[in-house]
């Protein structure tokens, strides 16, 4: 499998260039010439495997054998999903016949980031000790990607990262999570600005001239692994809960894209999915998108919920790309959203894209009122980003259409906000009664590209 840049600067690109460049040098994102296919009959036959190897089957097919032969791509699986995830890995709660929820949390971060990242980081070690060559792994956070990456790429040697996360704008338990990890090649950096501060710097870098210098690497959502990673509980939890090729919905809470484009490439590879829904909350820029035909980005507000407190979708230009196939289309469309803050799709395309797609919203107090409804009805604890989607699920979904709710993080993460709706005690993971214990280190940034670079720099020991 080779690779090629959305914008169309790059061809040819392997998967070990890919995932080491993380963002195309000409900007844009990522993608595979085409995606593997799985019939009906290779569906049935995925259907009885456990997560680690039927990780390994849907996947395999992005890598080629020159890049990680695949049997070590198999060790790899096996490892991932091993020691580092509980015994559970994953699993549902169903709420009736035609509603499940899917819980992501049972990675070392308690968020479905773990998935991904955790994969990333034994891909990346197995590069990077296949080359001889060191990295330096920069990436944003709106609260789960730093600590899931942290702790699944740091323990590398040859990597040094920096993760950058908007000050006083993520839960206590998420910064702590990023803070207090306490190892000599991982810098956490509170930026003074919003999520998108965050992830603009993180791009602006990858434009420098120091990129090639510092050997710079991704690990946001830009980076083509975090999607493939997450393409496998999309069918792991089809096969669970369907009838042979039944068509099923999946609702996504979602902010930067990337876990429902996710759902987008597993549907494009077989599986029988109906709808994916967009779940926004009143940082609403998909969901208005998708009403209007209009990208527009605004200030960005802080929710209860600020995984998806963000303004620009960095994933949507990939699905962009594979509905126009036309690289100067997809530079002209984001460089007027960087510019101008706007672009617009013809309706043809808006009504092709929703084809795929529904979409909704839904403000802090509806949060936390269908937090309430799952704990009362269910005796089930969510945390504010599941309950977004629940509630728009609901709002969007005849109730006789089977949909699965991801459960993107344990409710611990965000207990300020279950205290609202629980009066019971809340009993707190190990691993998160633990950070609450530790020292916390980090720095504080202005949101600026040149203290960003000075910053990296210093402490790569390049200047």
């Amino acid at each position: 499998m080779l690779y090629l840049s959305t914008r169309g600067g790059e061809k040819n690109v392997s998967f070990s260039s890919a995932v080491l460049n993380g963002l195309a040098n000409d900007g844009g994102l990522y993608v595979p010439e085409n995606f593997p296919f799985f019939s009906e009959k290779d569906l049935k036959d995925l259907s009885h495997l456990d997560y680690p190897n039927l990780a390994y089957e849907v996947t395999k097919n992005f890598i080629s054998s020159s890049d990680i032969p695949h049997d070590k791509y198999k060790e790899i699986c096996l490892k991932t999903y091993d020691d580092q995830f509980s015994k559970k890995i994953i699993d549902f709660s169903m709420l009736n016949d035609n509603e499940y929820i899917l819980n992501l949390f049972h990675g070392p971060t308690l968020a479905f980031k773990d998935y991904a990242l955790q994969l990333l980081g034994n891909i990346y070690e197995y590069i990077l000790e296949k080359n001889k060559i060191n990295l330096t792994i920069i990436g944003a956070t709106s609260g789960d990607t730093g600590s899931a990456a942290i702790y699944g790429c740091s323990k590398s040697k040859k990597v040094n990262m920096f993760i950058l996360f908007p000050h006083e704008k993520v839960s206590e338990i998420q910064r702590r999570q990023m803070t207090t990890f306490n190892s000599k090649n991982v810098y956490t950096i509170a930026v003074k600005g919003n999520f998108d501060d965050c992830q603009k710097l993180v791009k602006d870098f990858f434009k420098s001239n120091e990129r090639k210098e510092l050997k710079l690497a991704a690990i946001n959502s830009i980076n083509w692994v975090r999607i493939m990673g997450q393409i496998v509980y999309y069918f792991w939890s089809y096969f669970r809960v369907s009838k042979t090729n039944e068509r099923i919905n999946f609702v996504v809470p979602t902010g930067n894209f990337g876990n429902v484009y996710a759902g987008y490439v597993s549907k494009r590879m077989g599986l029988p999915i109906d709808k994916l829904v967009i779940c926004s909350n009143k940082n609403d820029i998909l969901t208005r998108f998708f009403e209007s035909g209009k990208m527009v980005t605004q200030e960005t507000i802080k929710t209860l919920s600020p995984s998806m407190d963000i303004q620009v979708s960095s994933n949507f230009e990939r699905l962009l790309y594979h509905f126009f196939k036309k690289p100067l289309k997809i530079q002209n469309i984001f460089r007027d959203l960087e510019e101008k803050g706007i672009f617009e799709v013809d309706t043809n395309t808006l009504n092709s894209l929703k084809i795929y797609f529904k979409y909704g919203r839904l403000n802090d107090e509806d949060t936390l009122n269908a937090m309430k409804t799952i704990h009362n009805k269910f005796n089930l604890i969510i945390d504010p980003h599941t309950a977004v989607g629940y509630a728009v699920g609901k709002k969007i979904l005849a109730e006789n259409m089977k949909r699965i709710y991801l459960a993107t993080a344990h409710h611990s993460k965000f207990i300020d906000s279950v205290k609202k709706v629980v009066e019971e005690k809340i009993k707190l993971p190990e691993s998160i009664e633990g950070v609450l214990k530790k020292k916390e280190d980090f720095y504080i940034l202005n949101n600026e590209l040149t203290d960003f670079i000075k910053f990296v720099k210093e402490r790569s020991g390049t200047t």
